[in-house]
């Protein structure tokens, strides 16, 4: 089923592994255990990536599931399932689909229900049903019992048991817990000193006695600290370069916009859930501003007429003279740049962290070992809704912007007819270029927050700096496209 010859692996200087081997059979259900930050996790997902060093058996396919589940928290129980479903190689019923919640213990009432409703051992009954959706013949699990009380553990170890019955099928489990591994295991090995030691190989029991033995066996194995395992208790973290996980994604967003979408109606729901994030959560903030800013304008010219048509001058120049020669042509110049600047700040911020938490959380790592396009399901449609989001954001600023001049300049300057005075041409809109300025700052913000909000992070300083970072790029990219254009 599976075979490691000669894996070595490390993270910068650091080794991981060390010319590792692992031959996985069918029917086995092999555990890993070890110290913490041994590489046991790790080992999974060079698997799962399809390392050179690793083979699995012709037409043989894998799934994973991660640790907490890392199920998609903005679909329901079902819909989790639907999207895998509608990514696989062949066409999943959606009876299919209900069966195999059905026997992973999945009541019917709990289909519909938000991920968030959903207790420790139902998330991690739903998460093996979504990994079990595709068939695969070998199942890996990263610590599946972690938090899980005994009347879970029992339930989880005999749901796994039962994905063996077939003696096609196979698992490969990361586990500390020895309750749990006796109940499992056929082998278990030990990751220490960069190799697999076999320390248990044994056949399937329900035998109470020979369970408690295997458990007191495992719990002595287990309490074994190495020296080297003390010295590498913690896997070190890649550094985090903002600037370099930008441009890197930006090629990856770029490139997921020449991508069908796998499903249209998947395509839509991240793309109008984006653009609730984006810009329908945004319309009352953008008009307040905008409106502000038109008053705030008038205000200005007010102030300035005030103090500087007096005396002689003031008898042959109006303020009213000001106003008209103005109109509303400073709304063109001002709507692009200052509302992509606020939409970047406000909007942008809002999806890179939605994006984020996904990514912190593996739930885009889960998508991507489930068979999910990450680029396909997420970025493209992001994009997308986000370059139309910030159009529509734009062109709703600058309306508010010169209705906010409108009914300011009518109260300062006592105006016979305000709008005409304020209106724009067509002349005035090609002159000041704001179309090609709103789709320039558009194009840059889009794909700014998404390949931010999905380059790599683990942790929740790290999406905080990405989030920041997000609305610095996003608005000095604006500035230095506005700079470039006035001085063209």
């Amino acid at each position: 089923m599976l075979d490691i010859s000669g894996l070595s692996f490390a993270y910068g200087s650091k080794p991981i592994f060390d010319k590792l081997s692992l031959h996985v059979a069918a029917g086995d259900h092999v555990v890993i255990v070890g110290d913490s930050g041994g590489g046991k996790s790790t080992l999974l997902n060079l698997i799962a990536d399809h390392h050179e060093a690793i083979t699995l058996s012709e037409d043989a396919t894998s799934s994973m599931v991660l640790q907490d589940g890392a199920l998609l928290d903005h679909l329901n129980v079902i819909d989790n399932l639907k999207l895998v479903a509608r990514f696989a190689k062949r066409k999943i019923e959606l009876s299919q689909i209900e069966a195999i919640l059905t026997t992973l213990n999945v009541e019917p009432s709990l289909h519909n229900a938000a991920i968030s409703q959903l207790s420790g051992g139902q998330t991690r009954r739903v998460a093996i049903a979504r990994a079990l959706i595709s068939h695969p013949d070998l199942v890996m699990f990263d610590e599946p019992d972690a938090g899980l009380d005994i009347a879970n553990l029992i339930s989880l170890s005999d749901t796994v048991n039962g994905l063996i019955a077939d003696p096609s099928k196979a698992c490969l489990t990361v586990s500390h817990n020895p309750f749990y591994i006796a109940r499992v295991a056929t082998k278990v090995y030990r990751l220490q000193g960069q190799q697999l030691v076999l320390i248990a190989d044994w056949p399937k029991s329900t035998a109470q006695s020979e369970l408690q033995e295997r458990q007191r066996y495992l719990q002595a194995e287990l309490s074994i600290v190495s020296e080297q395992s003390a010295k590498q208790a913690d896997t070190p973290h890649r550094a985090d370069w903002p600037v370099l996980s930008w441009l890197i994604g930006l090629v990856f967003t770029v490139g997921s916009l020449f991508q069908l979408p796998r499903s249209p109606r998947d395509a839509l729901h991240i793309a109008a859930y984006t653009s609730y994030l984006s810009l329908i959560t945004g319309i009352v903030f953008f008009a307040l501003v905008g409106l502000m800013l038109g008053a705030t304008t008038m205000a200005v010219v007010k102030m300035l007429s005030d103090n500087a048509l007096s005396g002689w001058v003031g008898i042959f120049v109006k303020p009213e003279s000001l106003v008209s020669m103005m109109g509303g042509r400073y709304v063109l110049y001002l709507a692009p740049s200052i509302g992509g600047m606020l939409f970047a700040a406000r909007s942008g911020s809002i999806v890179s962290n939605w994006l984020g938490e996904m990514t912190r959380s593996r739930q885009v790592r889960a998508l991507k070992l489930l068979g999910v396009s990450p680029q396909q399901y997420l970025a493209a449609p992001a994009v997308l809704a986000l370059f139309i989001s910030m159009l529509v954001a734009i062109s709703w600023f600058a309306f508010c912007v010169w209705a906010g001049g409108v009914l300011t300049a009518h109260h300062l300057f006592d105006l016979a007819n305000t709008n005409a005075v304020m209106a724009l041409t067509e002349y005035d809109l090609k002159k000041s270029l704001i179309v090609t300025k709103t789709v320039i700052y558009s194009v840059l913000v889009a794909l700014t927050v998404v390949s931010l909000g999905l380059a790599p992070k683990t942790t929740a300083h790290q999406l905080n700096i990405h989030t920041t970072k997000t609305i610095i790029y996003s608005t000095l990219a604006i500035s230095l496209a506005e700079l470039v254009i006035i001085l063209t």
